[in-house]
């Protein structure tokens, strides 16, 4: 019941316009009800969108190629942005801090398993790749989203993995590689 009328406040009024005060007297309920559960207006819109839409990715694709692998994850992305709203998104691209970590690194923890797949087929070598090119898919995802206010196209996707992503993956792990030496670590450098 909460998070139904929390879904129909967001899609009435959207991010900017949403709040608690509204979801609580909809709901014929009190703040302090909404906030025992959801510390955050942040976190009662997550809630919500979860409980009406699922979550954005659950398990990372394996196509078979890395490059699928990310193309999959960033157009269901691009995806939950078209159906979500941009400025939905952006709302809670400002509030990411106000968000638990298991939320916030659920995409990063996709992307890391479709790298260690790739590993584990021999597309790329076992050297580490840095956090910046690891986390550079879903950055310019977000950034194309940002500045064209529109969600990601599906040859905005295509640019990101295949002429940036791949290539700098390749290059920092590059197949037939020998393992790294001890002592280091996925995203160190």
């Amino acid at each position: 019941m909460l998070l139904d009328e929390a879904w129909r406040q967001l899609r009435a009024q959207g991010y900017g316009s949403f709040t608690i005060d509204a979801v609580a007297r909809a709901a014929e309920t009190s703040r302090a009800v909404l906030y025992r559960r959801w510390p955050n207006k942040a976190s009662l819109v997550h809630a919500a969108i979860r409980a009406h839409t699922g979550s954005v990715v659950d398990e990372a694709p394996d196509t078979g190629a890395l490059a699928d692998d990310v193309r999959t994850v960033l157009r269901t992305l691009s995806g939950r942005i078209e159906s979500l709203g941009v400025d939905v998104m952006i709302g809670l691209l400002g509030e990411l801090d106000e968000l638990p970590a298991d939320v916030t690194g659920s995409v990063p923890r996709i992307i890391d398993q479709t790298v260690q797949r790739a590993r584990a087929r021999g597309e790329i070598g076992a050297a580490p790749i840095p956090g910046a090119v690891l986390d550079m898919p879903t950055n310019l995802l977000r950034y194309t989203m940002i500045t064209e206010h529109a969600a990601p196209s599906d040859e905005a996707v295509d640019n990101i993995v295949d002429q940036l992503f791949i290539p700098l993956v390749r290059h920092y792990a590059p197949s037939g590689q020998a393992e790294p030496p001890a002592g280091s670590a996925e995203g160190q450098g």
